[in-house]
């Protein structure tokens, strides 16, 4: 009895993990978790009903392959909307690195030479679930990284600590002879189990929360800059009204000037009406209120910072785009640059180029540093003391530009720091 209840076990803890799997790297139809319950439950009965028969009754072990691919396939079409072809190609995988844990498993075992005790057959079905759990998990990093998403350190330690840490548990139980024992061995696979699909999960929800955290931070300050700007803009076009409004006024206070010939006085309330006139401008201003107040917030604050700030924007006043995101790009790669520039004591200027090109956005933020900039892999972590979010802006910008298959490429060479952003079809003309 106890061999079944942890075969039972072995064998949820597969199609939970097939599941996470799919959930990563493939394109989820909307349902409700009820649905998605019902799918993935009625192949996990489906499946090991099939097997069982064909285990019990004929006797012909091969039959497991193609009793494994049409159920599981059949899973993943009602449940995510993938071409067939990517939907096959994840079923090879599925099958493949299956076999694979469980042939590195047995093979281990006979190279360990470890001492026969119990059991040894669950050990080692066991032993090839987690070892099949960390494949999969690692090819859910290389997927990720083939989308442009860069990874930290921790990222991978995830990967190997919980796995790994299990492997050595178990075979400690095993050799002690715990595992033969049914109430202990059960409660033990159980809960090693439920340990490396829960750190999962939990790992992967923590990084979520904090990604939204910083996004909805950025919101938060880009709606202070559309406020910010919406005002200027209320507050400049009543000074022009009132202007307007008074134009009858100032011609008669100049023809008094002239009637006296008091050209000192009429030069004096000339340039005091040109220099209204000729303020200062806003550094951007293509009417793209979206555009115009993050650029411009950003320019006050370089400003205040005797950074001089240089702008080629080229976007049309009336074209959509997804605020969120480009916020969220534009907002990181300038306070990085504004970060970077501080520190200089002369050259401190940046140049910021943002052009459209039909449905395409092209985003260019170039900048001189001081000190050499500290990376972790292909990630620069911030200069600042409070590391505790570093490298998570640029993970976010990555996430963007996967989003719609554009490229991010930064250079970082001879002191100056470049950094283009290419969206394609983010607009709409």
């Amino acid at each position: 009895m106890g061999m079944i209840v942890t075969l039972f076990i072995v064998e949820v803890f597969s199609t939970i993990l097939q599941r996470i799997f799919c959930d990563s790297t493939l394109e989820k139809r909307k349902g409700s978790w009820q649905y998605d319950l019902l799918s993935w439950g009625g192949y996990f009965v489906l499946f090991n009903t099939i097997s069982y028969a064909i285990t019990n009754y004929i006797g012909i072990a091969w039959l497991n392959m193609p009793a494994f691919m049409v159920t599981f396939f059949a899973t993943v079409k009602i449940r995510y909307t993938n071409p067939n072809r990517t939907l096959i190609v994840v079923t090879l995988f599925m099958y493949l690195s299956g076999m694979s844990a469980e042939l590195l498993t047995y093979y281990g075992k006979d190279l360990l030479q470890w001492k026969r005790i119990g059991n040894e057959d669950i050990f080692c079905t066991v032993i090839s679930k987690i070892i099949w759990f960390l494949i999969i998990k690692i090819t859910s990093l290389i997927v990720k990284m083939s989308k442009k998403t860069e990874l930290l350190m921790q990222d991978w330690l995830e990967v190997f600590i919980v796995p790994a840490g299990s492997i050595w548990i178990l075979l400690s139980l095993f050799v002690a002879g715990i595992l033969d024992k049914s109430f202990w061995g059960i409660t033990s696979v159980a809960m090693i189990m439920l340990i490396n699909i829960f750190t999962y999960y939990l790992y992967d929800k923590a990084k979520e929360n904090m990604e939204k955290r910083i996004k909805a931070e950025m919101l938060r300050r880009q709606c202070s800059y559309y406020i910010r700007q919406e005002k200027e803009n209320k507050e400049w076009w009543e000074q022009i009204r009132h202007f307007q409004h008074d134009m009858k006024q100032r011609y008669i206070v100049e023809k008094a000037f002239l009637e006296k010939k008091d050209y000192t006085a009429l030069e004096r309330y000339y340039n005091e009406n040109l220099k209204f006139l000729s303020r200062k401008k806003n550094i951007s201003d293509t009417g793209n209120i979206y555009v115009d107040s993050i650029i411009n917030y950003k320019a006050d604050m370089a400003e205040k910072e005797n950074i001089e700030f240089v702008v080629n924007i080229n976007i049309p006043s009336d074209v959509e785009l997804d605020v969120e995101d480009f916020c969220i790009c534009m907002g990181n790669l300038l306070d990085n640059a504004i970060e970077a520039v501080m520190d200089l004591h002369d050259e401190k200027s940046i140049y910021v180029q943002v052009n459209a090109d039909n449905s395409n956005l092209f985003i260019n933020v170039k900048n001189r540093y001081r000190d050499g900039r500290k990376k972790e892999g292909k990630i620069y972590l911030t200069n600042k003391p409070d590391e505790k979010n570093h490298g998570l802006g640029i993970i976010i910008i990555q996430q963007i530009v996967g989003k719609y298959d554009g490229e991010l490429i930064i250079q970082d060479e001879e002191g100056i720091f470049d950094v283009v952003v290419l969206l394609y079809d983010f607009l709409k003309c």
